[in-house]
């Protein structure tokens, strides 16, 4: 398998709706930390507009502009008039920070000033469809921006002459010496930006992040990168459980885990069917690469969906080091040793199976781990059970270690008819998938496919029941193999 080509080829095309609305699922997932990075960033803008903040104290002198000589009243104006004193406002506005005149104020106002200081200190705005300037001074001392206005008040005229003779700039509002500073409208302004940009900033390292983790994000990550087959896609589910069952596992026998995820271990089950008729495979081994992405929930309902089509299954658990099956089934395996005590030779295989009518499931299972079980999986007398359980039931599932953690799902895979990958969204990176499948690929076992796992990328997957987890410990009742169990259907 070209890993390299399969991820340039996948890279060439591009975000796709699933890997957008992924992508936009991960950051409602951490809202919490984009929240909290705004309002950090916002804190500081805040502090930090507040620290910097001089005061300033502003006075204003309020203009009219009118393009008819001085006896002439604003009564008396035509439309024509108004109009044409509105765009003089305009032309008036500049006349005010010219250097000839902001040099003639900084002389005349009585402090030590330069024209280009009064130019700063100067704002002037004419409001839009009338004759009427602002002419704003401000600076850090009251009295300072009283004394400006004061001399513009009494020294614009000539200028203004000067520069429109036909025209008359007459004041309406004098300048008046303010007692207040200028309210600060920059903390509210900064503050705001400041979130903004926080929460901005904090969106898009959470996607830089999600890119750069490169795990498998969509089922075409599974199909052009990996290079196997998707036989099933898994959405995540939603259990309003009590407490005492928060930690229940997800199984197609309960009605409360919804219609779309029962139906999908049927169509799982359809495939499986179908290849088993072809090829004639009954042994079925269920792996991921990592931990927590769900393998024996897929094992377990994979057995569940055959046994319901009215099959024998045997379901063994063959992760020795932490066996999870009765667990997930909340059954009570404490005293079980399963495949180490058949190996052992402490006990038979039939007499280690158990049924379950509950579940017209057959189980091998195992209540406790063990150290290092390699050794018990790489004999011959594993291969033995197998090949005696093939005999027995219509269909072996095997629930096993994860193959990117330890080799025991490659030794069991050689005993095998056929492997199934459990891919849980957004878990394992892309290269340490792409290691395990190669170490199956060395058992010569054929991979037939993936099950794309607890995804949210899909059109109907809105809920947020992770299913990959711990499972909780159960209590139930196992009936032992033996003559008083109903019979195997060939």
């Amino acid at each position: 398998m070209d890993y390299n080509a399969n991820t340039a080829s996948a890279s060439e095309e591009g975000l796709n709706i699933d890997s957008i609305l992924m992508y936009f699922q991960k950051l409602l997932k951490k809202w919490w930390v984009i929240a909290l990075i705004a309002v950090i960033v916002a804190t500081v803008a805040f502090a930090a507009t507040k620290l910097s903040y001089v005061p300033k104290y502003a006075s204003g002198i309020t203009f009219i502009a009118s393009n008819k000589a001085a006896s002439t009243t604003v009564g008396g104006q035509t439309q024509g008039d108004i109009s044409a004193s509105a765009a003089l406002a305009e032309s008036f506005k500049y006349v005010f920070t010219t250097n000839e005149l902001s040099t003639s104020i900084a002389q005349n106002c009585g402090y030590k000033l330069s024209g280009a200081e009064i130019k700063n200190f100067v704002s002037v705005e004419a409001v839009k469809d009338t004759a009427i300037i602002y002419l704003t001074v401000k600076t850090t001392d009251p009295e300072v921006s009283y004394a400006i206005a004061k001399t513009y008040a009494d020294n614009y005229s000539v200028p203004i002459k000067e520069a429109f003779p036909s025209t008359n700039l007459i004041i309406i509002d004098p300048p008046l010496l303010s007692k207040n500073p200028v309210p600060n409208s920059s903390v509210l302004i900064n503050t705001l930006l400041g979130f903004l940009i926080g929460a901005f900033l904090s969106a898009a390292a959470i996607i830089v992040l999600v890119i750069m983790k490169d795990t498998i994000k969509s089922t075409d990550d599974v199909k052009t990168k990996i290079g196997i087959k998707v036989i099933g896609t898994v959405n995540k589910v939603q259990l309003k459980a009590k407490k005492k069952d928060a930690k229940k596992s997800l199984l197609i026998t309960d009605k409360k885990c919804g219609f779309a995820f029962i139906e999908s271990y049927k169509l799982i089950r359809t495939k499986i069917e179908h290849l088993a008729m072809r090829e004639n495979h009954k042994t079925f081994i269920v792996t991921s690469t990592m931990e927590n992405e769900g393998k024996t929930t897929n094992a377990v309902n994979i057995a569940l969906a055959l046994a319901k089509n009215g099959k024998s299954v045997l379901l063994i658990d063959a992760d020795l080091r932490k066996p999870a099956v009765a667990k997930a089934l909340a059954i009570n395996a404490a005293e079980d040793k399963g495949v180490e005590g058949i190996i052992s030779g402490e006990k038979t295989l039939a007499e280690s199976i158990k049924y379950s009518e509950k579940y017209n499931l057959f189980l091998l299972m195992s209540g406790r781990g063990i150290g290092d079980p390699s050794e018990i999986l790489s004999t011959n007398a594993m291969e033995e059970v197998i090949e005696a359980a093939e005999k027995e039931f219509d269909y072996v599932v095997i629930d096993t270690p994860p193959c990117g953690v330890v080799a025991d799902a490659v030794v069991i895979a050689g005993y095998a008819d056929a492997i199934i990958m459990v891919i849980r969204q957004d878990v394992a990176p892309m290269r340490r998938v792409a290691r395990a499948i190669e170490n199956l690929d060395n058992s010569g076992t054929e991979i037939i496919g993936c099950i794309f796992n607890d995804s949210d990328s899909g059109i109907g997957s809105t809920n947020s029941y992770s299913y990959g987890k711990k499972y909780g410990y159960g209590y139930g009742y196992g009936y032992g193999y033996s003559g008083n169990t109903p019979k195997q259907k060939k």
